[in-house]
């Protein structure tokens, strides 16, 4: 994973983008569908096959992005700054960074050793639609800025004012952070999977390794694409850093979601209620989470007007 140096010209001068956009080659051997090549037709008839965005971004565009500058991502923005620049990247706008990229595209030789995606890009470039052109360099920058390594800004260092942890408290933290995280990655997907449930009933044991797989897969994702998985945890909610969670926690959380297991002569068993019946559920909960934290609300706000009157009285 890029880390918050940037993507410069430095990294980018180690290998040359258009030497990785000639290596490319046709086909659709790639097994995410949005890896796949795009292939369109032009008004003469002659038929393209061009990189997908996201192969484009990180073969080519993010590199030739980087040639003579450092380039970050920010929510979602791209930001730059000059190479060897020590302030903070400014916001970049993306139709004249898809201007640069086709300008850049229209400027690369034709090449004996190149593929079919570098031979039709260059194709497209030249005589295709204006308007579909720029759109595709559009995803293309968006793809690019999911690439960038995030932008953060450089860290103050707190001073510690105590005792570093001990060994034992290093592992109880550990622990804690852990376990917060397969209570997150449960209850994320079980309130997934009652939005689909058909009243009925489940066995413990069946329900949990569906949860293992899928989440194991949103791991594997998160491994893979750590930012990519950041962008799409904040359009859906989902876990910052999924985990797979083990029996124990898993099933405390479908107790306090889906209900109490029940003993069957198979096993343990969750039983999923008629609509009516969890919306009285859900409303009785609320009521309960609302009773414990009313005394805690209560005493902070005693706390509020305590520290505005003494504040008062100082001023006074």
């Amino acid at each position: 994973m890029a880390t918050a140096e940037g993507l410069s010209s430095t990294a980018a001068a180690t290998t040359r983008p258009d030497d990785a956009l000639a290596a490319l080659r046709d086909g659709g051997r790639y097994p995410r569908p949005a890896d796949r090549p795009r292939r369109l037709r032009l008004d003469g008839g002659l038929t393209l096959e061009l990189p997908a965005p996201r192969i484009l971004a990180r073969a080519w565009a993010l590199p030739t992005l980087a040639a003579a500058a450092d380039v970050y991502a920010s929510g979602a923005a791209i930001l730059r700054r000059s190479s060897g620049a020590t302030g903070d990247p400014r916001p970049a706008d993306f139709r004249r960074l898809a201007d640069e990229l086709r300008a850049e595209l229209a400027a690369l030789p034709d090449r004996d050793d190149a593929g079919r995606p570098y031979t039709d890009l260059l194709l497209y470039v030249r005589h295709g639609e204006p308007s579909q052109i720029a759109g595709y360099l559009l995803e293309v920058v968006n793809a690019a800025r999911i690439a960038a390594p995030r932008w953060r800004p450089p860290a103050v260092r707190k001073e510690r004012t105590g005792p570093p942890p001990t060994a034992t408290e290093r592992q109880r933290i550990a622990r804690d952070r852990r376990k917060a995280r397969e209570v997150e990655s449960a209850e994320h997907w079980l309130r997934l999977w009652l939005a689909d449930a058909a009243p009925g009933r489940y066995d413990a044991r069946e329900l949990h390794a569906q949860a293992v797989d899928a989440l194991g897969e949103f791991v594997e994702w998160y491994e893979d694409d750590p930012d990519g998985w950041a962008e799409e945890a904040a359009d859906d909610g989902s876990p910052a850093v999924p985990v797979v969670p083990g029996v124990k926690a898993f099933y405390a959380v479908a107790d306090r979601l889906v209900g109490p297991r029940s003993r069957t002569a198979a096993g343990y068993a969750y039983t999923v209620p008629k609509p009516a019946v969890i919306a009285e559920v859900t409303d009785r909960v609320a009521r309960l989470a609302w009773k414990d934290t009313r005394p805690i609300l209560a005493r902070a706000l005693v706390q509020l007007r305590n520290t505005r009157n003494a504040e008062r009285n100082a001023a006074a």
